[in-house]
């Protein structure tokens, strides 16, 4: 019994993973505004893509140069 709660657990893992893998993968990164307010830590956090939080996180350290 608890194998098949186990392999339950798996596929459902393995199933959340490729979601998100399929959607990170087939999304474009918006474009966004370089300025004082976006480039905040708060702002940047805020960005719910992982892509383009890290866009806009380098984004923001070339403007800091």
């Amino acid at each position: 019994m608890q194998t098949r709660i186990n392999w339950i657990l798996l596929l459902c893992a393995a199933v959340g993973l490729a979601f998100t893998g399929y959607q990170e993968v087939n999304s474009k990164p918006r474009v966004r505004a370089v300025d004082q307010a976006s480039c905040t830590t708060d702002a940047i956090k805020r960005i719910d893509s992982i892509t383009e939080r890290a866009i806009q996180s380098a984004k923001c350290a070339e403007r800091g140069k």
